[in-house]
């Protein structure tokens, strides 16, 4: 019974995995010593689980942009400069869920993992809390002094959302 769920679980997760980690992880569960300490419990290649973690953010970025795109711009008809940084907003939001997702379905004990869950609802939290300066243009977005897509003003919003 166990094999079948292994078998399972690692087909449908293969659109979120390297394929090598469910053959590894059939030969974890065949040994009797779980070292939960480790970074890793299997054998993997980091390098392939850094390309999974940016597909995985691509997708989500670009699936939330293309979804939330058509109500943002009923909403922000008369303000475009509003409505662009929305949308950049909304795909930081939707990349960042993408890797929340892809590490929530994980099973090894990293510790960077959990910190980094707080910190992308953390980001998304303050950045939804940021408006628009009325001196902002629009495609791309431009707002002046100091970072030309952030100012002085939006930045103030930026900090005081990841500070409460």
């Amino acid at each position: 019974m166990r094999k079948f769920a292994l078998a399972f679980a690692c087909a449908a997760s293969s659109l979120q995995t390297a394929p090598r980690r469910c053959y590894k992880a059939r030969r974890r569960h065949a040994t009797p010593d779980d070292d939960d300490n480790t970074k890793w419990s299997v054998d993997v290649d980091e390098f392939a689980e850094r390309i999974e973690s940016a597909k995985a953010a691509v997708v989500g970025g670009l699936a939330a942009s293309v979804a939330a795109s058509p109500a943002e711009f009923l909403t922000h008809t008369n303000n475009i400069a509003q409505f662009e940084f929305d949308v950049d907003q909304i795909s930081i939001a939707g990349a960042l869920f993408g890797l929340v997702f892809r590490y929530a379905v994980r099973r090894d004990n990293n510790p960077q993992l959990r910190q980094g869950v707080v910190g992308a609802f953390t980001i998304t939290r303050a950045v939804a809390t940021v408006r628009v300066s009325d001196e902002c243009l629009a495609v791309p977005l431009r707002c002046g002094p100091p970072l030309s897509y952030l100012d002085y003003a939006m930045l103030g919003q930026l900090v005081s959302g990841l500070l409460v």
